[in-house]
C-alpha cells in the first residue's frame, strides 16, 4: 500500500466530510474522527482515532483498507 501524504489525505477527508453531490451511497460514521498524524478532528460520538489515511478511507466507504492502515499505524477503532 502507498503512503498517502497527511495533508493531501487532510484536504481529501475534507471534502469527503462536506461533500453533498453527488449523494454517497454510505452513511457518514456516527463517531468523532481523530487523526493522529496530523491536526483534523470531525463528527460526535464514540471516538476513532487513526492516521487521517485510515480514516480517509474510512469515511470514502472502504473499511477493510482502513482497518489495514490502522494496523500498520498500531492503532484501533475504539
Amino acid at each position: 500500500m502507498r503512503e498517502m501524504p497527511p495533508e493531501a489525505a487532510r484536504d481529501a477527508a475534507d471534502r469527503v466530510w462536506t461533500m453533498r453531490v453527488p449523494p454517497r451511497p454510505w452513511p457518514l460514521p456516527k463517531a468523532r474522527l481523530v487523526a493522529t498524524d496530523i491536526a483534523w478532528t470531525r463528527g460526535e460520538g464514540e471516538e476513532i482515532r487513526g492516521p487521517i489515511a485510515a480514516l480517509l478511507l474510512l469515511l470514502t466507504g472502504r473499511p477493510e483498507a482502513a482497518r489495514t492502515w490502522f494496523g500498520r499505524a498500531g492503532a484501533h477503532e475504539q
